[in-house]
């Protein structure tokens, strides 16, 4: 992990007490152990093609319309669009989310996307009309005051034969929450805020509309209720601003901003970031980036309303 997320991340979870309780060990030991099941996919050229469809207004980019390209490699971030989660609504929790990656869904009901990273094979990248499968598993339990970051190692690699490397490697940082207290909101806590010292090189301003939720929602087969069931977010959840754009979404949304600007003359190999603040539908976000060393890295961020990070991160251009 770089040094810029390593410091945003021992700023972001430190809490007042180290003390691990024997509830979150055993939990924590349980997911270390818990197997997660591989996934096979087609890289089928429509998720990819709806995708940009989606984003294209908020990015400024073309309308996708026509016919969807049938050869290529997979833009940087449409992997997040494939490999759903195959689970019957049976091993569904009540807010929609994963059963088998909850820790405890009563001790810790709430979960929230709270960063990772992701790195791209130059030399097996996953093709459109690729067959691929997905390996998952827990790699690391953190338990921090009431609070457990999960770390899930995602490779994806293609058929039939599967190589030593993987096309993308994926790490991802889900942190569990306990139930929000019931006399106040979850935006009670003031969080610090970090504010960006230095001008983007791009940067390009938008609302994100419920439609835009509804059908990342639907490309993801995410049934998470805090993305669209607004009485829920507030009511239960305690997000009294309403539905939260899912962490993927801004993911995406920055990838393609950078891809934007490369111009299809070079390629994305790897991108880290971390989650500093909620994303909320119907308020004005700004996404940005700045080059660095030369062009080889950018930073890429998202802006809150009020001006500081709500996502940061580096990528690493080739």
């Amino acid at each position: 992990m770089s040094r810029l997320l390593r410091r945003l991340y021992s700023t972001a979870t430190t809490t007042a007490t180290a003390t691990t309780s024997s509830a979150a060990e055993a939990a924590a030991n349980t997911l270390l152990h818990r197997p997660l099941p591989n996934i096979h996919d087609w890289i089928s050229p429509q998720p990819s093609h709806l995708l940009s469809l989606s984003l294209a207004p908020y990015l400024n980019t073309p309308h996708p319309r026509s016919t969807p390209r049938t050869s290529g490699d997979l833009p940087a971030g449409h992997h997040l669009v494939y490999f759903p989660p195959q689970l019957p609504e049976s091993l569904l929790l009540d807010d929609g989310s994963d059963a088998e990656q909850s820790p405890s869904p009563t001790t810790w009901p709430r979960r929230m996307w709270a960063g990772g990273s992701i790195t791209f094979s130059r030399t097996t990248p996953l093709r459109i009309f690729d067959e691929a499968l997905l390996k998952e598993r827990v790699e690391s339990v953190q338990v921090k005051g009431s609070r457990l970051f999960v770390w899930f190692e995602r490779t994806m690699f293609q058929l039939p034969l599967v190589p030593t490397t993987p096309s993308i490697t994926e790490r991802r940082c889900l942190v569990f929450l306990p139930p929000p207290p019931s006399s106040a909101s979850v935006e009670t806590a003031k969080p610090k805020v970090l504010l960006p010292k230095e001008k983007p090189d791009f940067v390009e301003t938008f609302v994100p509309t419920q439609h835009l939720l509804f059908r990342f929602s639907a490309l993801t087969f995410n049934a998470h209720r805090i993305h669209y069931d607004t009485p829920y977010s507030r009511d239960v959840e305690g997000y009294a601003r309403g539905n939260l754009c899912h962490g993927p979404l801004a993911v995406v949304f920055l990838l393609g901003l950078l891809e934007r600007e490369l111009g299809g003359g070079r390629r994305v190999g790897a991108f880290e970031y971390k989650n500093l603040a909620p994303m909320y539908v119907g308020e004005r976000y700004r996404i940005a980036g700045r080059w660095r060393d030369g062009g080889k890295k950018c930073e890429l961020w998202a802006e809150t309303p009020e001006g500081g990070f709500s996502v940061r991160g580096v990528a690493e251009v080739e």
